[in-house]
């Protein structure tokens, strides 16, 4: 018989450790796909699952036992990639700058890079993968709490701190991007299956 996540919480906040073992064995792959389809390094998604269950451990005499952990745990665990996200922005768009200020010029794309390279080397999912993490930060969260972590507009402008209409907007601007970087893909798809 499955306890119910509330019973674990309860169980651990009376002082049973092994309880919380099992809410991290019940969710600790959720929580790191997650973290690593928003990421798309392994070792940043391992770092920032065990944080997230740091975390949850910690805040969780803060849980509302109606509330589903799983959420609560997304939460947690999508904050941390953001905080992640930003500091890298904040460390990128420094070294830029210093970059530019040396007399370095960007370096374009390689034609490897583009959609229809990246057909032949590999899946159909593993370049929509690409596409999302290539997205800007606020629009790549977005999806990914959207689709993978199957939160509500609700929730992820909450989970933000965003207006409803913002979240929207960071969706739909994602997908027209998307759109975009895939449709030599979907022509390809389309001139083959013809």
């Amino acid at each position: 018989m499955v306890t119910a996540d509330g019973v674990l919480v309860r169980r651990t906040l009376e002082g049973d450790s092994q309880a919380f073992d099992l809410l991290v064995r019940r969710y600790e792959r959720q929580v790191y796909s997650l973290l690593y389809r928003t990421l798309g390094v392994r070792e940043d998604a391992e770092d920032l699952t065990q944080q997230a269950f740091i975390r949850a451990y910690h805040a969780l005499s803060a849980f509302r036992q109606d509330a589903s952990f799983l959420t609560w745990l997304y939460k947690i665990a999508s904050n941390l990639s953001i905080d992640l996200m930003r500091t890298r922005q904040a460390k990128r768009t420094s070294s830029i700058d210093e970059a530019l200020d040396g007399g370095y010029e960007p370096i374009t794309t390689d034609r490897q890079d583009d959609p229809e390279a990246m057909a032949v080397r590999g899946s159909v999912d593993e370049i929509v993968h690409a596409a999302v993490m290539e997205l800007p930060d606020r629009y790549r969260i977005a999806v990914l709490l959207r689709h993978n972590a199957d939160m509500s507009i609700d929730e992820i402008a909450e989970e933000l701190g965003l207006p409803t209409g913002t979240v929207k907007t960071h969706l739909y601007r994602a997908r027209e991007l998307l759109r975009q970087r895939l449709r030599p893909l979907l022509e390809i798809e389309s001139n083959g299956s013809e």
